[in-house]
């Protein structure tokens, strides 16, 4: 794996884990816990994130294979998922997490949800890194790969960690613009990634692969004579 190629992987996840845009909600999420136990809560959220992304990136493959999913599905799909959360970041009245931030008060401390999934991991998340993984033609470049997840997760690790000193530095304002830019930018990726499906799907059916070519011209079975 080329350095750009982990340099691309790398800012396509983290911007659509977008640290900077759920600081807000993770810090109103945490307002519940003791503060001495704020920091703790966060760090042990944002493990369990890591472990996520790990096993939807190695196991991604065996998933898409036992439920019979092509790659170029997959990548429509999560193109989809990530304009979806696109529109979001972009129109913040639009409400793509559902009701996740108005997180019961009375759960003082959150385990998995709703920080760590799906504010953090969501469905997008997931996709991508599944997509990244379809990617990789063999073990060395996967193990290679799987780079881009950690580096992305260490940065959204420092930015939550942070979060709360980065909040009142950027203010209001400067949250929302520096959102509506990274969604802007997701929109593209995201046009690009169901581009790419819609021509991998196309070319499957001009070329098919040598297995379907082999299941579809099967010899039928002569027909038996009992006379």
């Amino acid at each position: 794996m080329d350095f750009k190629t982990f340099l691309l992987n790398t800012a396509t996840l983290l911007i659509v884990m977008d640290p900077i845009g759920i600081m807000p909600i993770v810090q109103s999420l945490l307002l519940p816990v003791p503060r001495k136990r704020r920091m703790h809560v966060l760090r042990r959220e944002l493990v369990i994130v890591l472990l996520l992304l790990l096993f939807f990136f190695f196991m991604g493959e065996r998933i898409l294979n036992y439920m019979e999913i092509d790659q170029s599905t997959l990548s429509i799909s999560g193109g989809i998922l990530l304009l979806l959360i696109a529109v979001g970041m972009v129109f913040p009245r639009v409400d793509v997490l559902g009701s996740a931030s108005e997180h019961d008060s009375k759960n003082a401390e959150p385990l998995l949800v709703p920080i760590a999934v799906p504010i953090i991991v969501g469905p997008a998340s997931i996709s991508v890194v599944m997509i990244m993984a379809a990617k990789c033609p063999d073990t060395p470049t996967l193990m290679a790969s799987s780079l881009s997840v950690v580096a992305a997760w260490a940065v959204s690790f420092v930015f939550l960690m942070f979060s709360r000193r980065i909040v009142v530095k950027l203010g209001q304002r400067g949250s929302v613009a520096l959102t509506r830019l990274m969604g802007t930018i997701l929109v593209l990726l995201a046009i690009q990634m169901c581009l790419n499906g819609l021509t991998k799907y196309l070319d499957d059916i001009r070329h098919p692969a040598p297995a379907q070519i082999e299941r579809t011209e099967q010899p039928a079975e002569p027909e038996r004579n009992d006379a």
